[in-house]
């Protein structure tokens, strides 16, 4: 298991540690990193040979904290900085700080190493301050309306002297986020991602479910699917009161071709103010397979992962 901690040595200090475990629970290594600034690292992205670490805008500040104030918030002036670092045998003076201009970095699609040599990265990326509850120092927040996030392709030479990152590659134009691959390509050239978006052409009936949601602004009503080698776009749309939550990928049991499967989302519906988990398979992905209706409403949540019963 590969992990990482920020803060790790207390609140404010830029300390990150960096550390394997084994299978029985032993440590492999312990790497201990200095960050160039007390970012949040809300996640981090591993090849084969290097493990990557990308530093949100969003600062603590010790004094902040100690007259009472947030601890986290928004730097227009600071960069997105991303943290290289061999993922095996790496030693605290080996990290390399490249940097890119203030940016919000979001979830990780799939990162790997290109026939050059260089590590390419997959990630969510917006102009603006996603996590616009923690504002700037003069309290300015972007209306979340506003804020779009997209799939964009960073590629780098972990060797090079130059620490400044060329301009991404738009992969998705689209509102997306909460990439998911077929897990059995992470950390090699991959074809197929797939994700939640927010498109309001799609139908949505915003002003029915409005007071349903509770406040805040409506998070994704779709679910995407991009074919990275065709950049053909397939998308599945629940239906006008419904909102999505982070897919997972099910390999389809026999088949070892990539992205096929099955993708499974949580879906509210505000409507009948339930919970529904919709079943895609890949191969037809506009149409729902199943629709599992749930006897409790769950929260909006995150994160999770797909287990066959016949793995150990």
């Amino acid at each position: 298991m590969i992990c990482f901690g920020y803060e790790a040595k207390g609140d404010g200090p830029p300390d990150v540690c960096y550390y394997r475990v084994a299978p029985d629970g032993k440590f492999l290594e312990v790497v201990w990193l200095v960050a160039p600034v007390v970012g949040m690292i809300h996640d981090f992205a591993v090849t084969e040979n290097f493990v990557l670490f990308p530093i949100m805008p969003q600062v603590c500040d010790l004094e902040r904290l100690k007259q009472g104030g947030e601890h986290w918030q928004w730097s227009p002036e600071t960069p997105f900085y991303v943290g290289v670092l061999p993922r095996t045998g790496a030693k605290p003076e080996d990290v390399k700080w490249f940097q890119y201009r203030n940016s919000f970095p979001g979830h990780v699609s799939n990162t790997f190493k290109d026939s050059s040599g260089n590590l390419v990265m997959d990630i969510a990326l917006s102009d603006k301050n996603v996590f616009f509850w923690w504002p700037d120092a003069q309290w300015n927040a972007p209306e979340p309306s506003s804020i779009v996030s997209q799939l964009k392709r960073f590629v780098t030479d972990p060797k090079s002297s130059n620490l400044h990152l060329a301009d991404p590659e738009v992969l998705q134009e689209d509102n997306s986020e909460f990439y998911r691959i077929d897990d059995r390509f992470a950390t090699q050239p991959y074809r197929h991602c797939f994700y939640d978006m927010l498109n309001p052409a799609l139908g949505t009936d915003f002003p029915g479910i409005t007071h349903q949601l509770g406040g805040g602004y409506p998070l994704y009503n779709s679910l995407g699917h991009l074919d990275l080698q065709t950049r053909k776009v397939e998308v599945y749309f629940p239906g006008r009161t419904h909102m999505v939550q982070e897919p997972v990928f099910i390999p389809r049991r026999g088949s070892g071709e990539e992205g096929d499967g099955y993708l499974l989302a949580l879906v509210n519906n505000y409507a009948t103010m339930s919970s529904e988990l919709h079943l895609l398979d890949t191969k037809n992905f506009t149409k729902v397979q199943v629709v599992i209706l749930l006897p409790v409403r769950l929260r909006q949540g995150l994160h999770g992962n797909w287990v066959d019963d016949d793995k150990p």
